[in-house]
């Protein structure tokens, strides 16, 4: 009786033969991999030639078969397979496959493609996103840590990860993947630091990490072979609420300030070096250059420079900024202030350096006390005060009066000469859209980005822009950004925006 069941339905096959389409599954996430299997059962089996699916090109293909033979007759299967990547929802059409010059169609297959959300449901691996804070203000550096964990046990070849978008923050890591074993885990760790730019609602969509782990499958002549299959594993994804600063400040943290000199007494018209430093922990990287102004003194500024460090999550840093300051008579530095919002009060602070006082020889004060004693000499000025003024006009070094003159000279030139040049050289700003005049100064893209930020809801090419500034910034892209062509199209589109309310 059993081998007549199994007769009866080998005659079936071989009389009514059957196609099949399936896939491993049918919703997937947004870049994960569709692997579509045809199944054709008969003696002569010709599959459709497959270069893509919907549009979406075949990545990999193979195939497999089985033979079944009883009283002579021979069934054979063939399963041809296609991986391929979609990433929006489709419909796999219907494919004709000839069958013992039959055809035979199979039919069509609905992929949905979703949003990546955190997988679950796999043991042997998972992939999480945890920050220190989920509201802070803005310039307040919020720590995030990407922590993947493996089964030991879990044989792995290879691991790709793929960091996720964080629009509208400034990002700082270190790039160190901090692995350890944690019981029966392997577990990565990175750690980002996130410096937001603008108040508002923020999502950070899941960080993905593609697995790859050998699979077995027969080729063409049946023949076992090994290959490398690919999952991807999302996590959670995260929001971060971004309040303004309070009082107009943009910085925000814990800080000290300190000033310094090389000497506080010298001749006249030789330079003073002060070096400002500022060091603490918050985005040290938006703070502005200082300025420093002395009556009667002349003040040359360098630019500061900033080293920058994480260190326990935490965005630390230091500003150095160095000042030369020549003047011909003694003078008081006043004290620098510098204001931000502090983290640990929750109040606006203002922090300053210590006045320093400059004592400057042989200058204006010099010569005013000569004149008085000239003046008493008049009135029968003792002997000993006649050596006084000959010590007060005598000089160490004939050559250095003429340095100092010539010193005098060039900073006169250069004082008288500097309102000329920069009229030259400034270009006019555009009086009707000042940001335009900046945007065509902008020095980098981490500029540009901020000055476009405050643009994004004006026109849709500009959050386009804003897209491919992140990308050069964070994800180490190098889209080309002609900032002329982009101040250009600002202008008419703010000029086509005050048309569009006038109508």
């Amino acid at each position: 009786m059993k081998k007549f069941l199994i007769s009866i339905c080998l005659i079936s096959v071989s009389l009514f033969a059957t196609v099949e389409a399936t896939v491993d599954k049918t919703e997937v996430v947004r870049g994960d991999e569709v692997t579509l299997n045809l199944k054709a059962s008969g003696e002569d089996i010709q599959f459709p030639p497959i270069n893509d699916i919907a549009g979406y090109p075949i990545e990999s293909s193979g195939q497999s078969q089985s033979i079944i033979s009883i009283n002579g007759k021979t069934t054979k299967t063939l399963t041809n397979s296609y991986t391929f990547t979609p990433l929006k929802s489709i419909t796999i059409p219907s494919y004709k496959i000839e069958v013992d010059g039959k055809i035979e169609e199979t039919e069509p297959i609905d992929i949905k493609v979703v949003s990546a959300s955190a997988t679950t449901g796999d043991p042997s691996f998972s992939l999480k996103m945890i920050v220190n804070k989920d509201e802070a203000y803005v310039g307040e550096p919020v720590t995030l840590k990407i922590v993947f964990k493996q089964k030991r046990t879990e044989r792995v070849e290879g691991l790709r990860f793929e960091e996720p978008k964080f629009s509208g923050f400034w990002v700082k890591t270190d790039g160190k993947d901090r692995k350890q074993v944690v019981g029966d885990y392997i577990v990565h760790n990175l750690t980002y630091v996130l410096i937001p730019q603008q108040a508002g609602e923020y999502k950070i969509p899941p960080a993905k990490v593609a697995i790859a782990k050998m699979a077995h499958m027969r080729d063409a002549f049946s023949f076992m072979i090994q290959s490398l299959r690919w999952k991807n594993i999302y996590s959670n994804e995260l929001n971060i609420k971004v309040k303004p600063l309070p009082g107009g400040v943009n910085v925000y943290g814990k800080f000290d300030i300190t000033a310094s000199v090389d000497k506080t007494t010298v001749n006249a018209n030789e330079p003073v070096n002060l070096t400002l430093s500022l060091s603490g922990s918050g985005n040290i990287d938006d703070i502005n250059d200082f300025s420093l102004k002395i009556d009667g003194a002349t003040v040359f500024a360098n630019k500061a420079k900033r080293n920058t460090y994480l260190e326990n999550g935490e965005y630390k840093g230091r500003l150095v900024q160095k000042f030369a300051i020549v003047s011909d008579k003694s003078y008081t530095i006043p004290p620098i202030k510098f204001t931000y919002f502090d983290r640990d009060s929750n109040t606006i602070k203002t922090i300053q350096t210590k006045p320093i006082q400059i004592e400057v020889k042989g200058g204006v004060k010099t010569g005013a006390v000569s004149h008085n004693l000239v003046q008493s000499s008049k009135s029968d000025t003792t002997q000993e005060s006649q050596k006084e003024i000959k010590t007060i006009y005598k000089e160490k070094n004939p050559l250095q009066k003429w340095i100092y003159l010539a010193v005098g000279i060039f900073l006169g030139f250069l004082l008288a000469s500097l309102p000329r040049l920069i009229r030259f050289r400034a270009p006019k700003e555009d009086k009707e859209y000042p940001i335009v005049y900046r945007i065509k100064r902008a020095k980098n893209d981490k500029e540009l980005l901020k000055l476009l930020l405050s643009l994004e809801g004006k026109h849709p090419k500009i959050k386009e822009i804003i897209n491919l500034l992140e990308e050069n910034i964070y994800m180490g892209k190098s889209h080309k950004i002609d900032k002329k062509r982009v101040a250009k199209d600002i202008q008419l589109w703010l000029t086509q925006d005050e048309e569009d309310e006038d109508l």
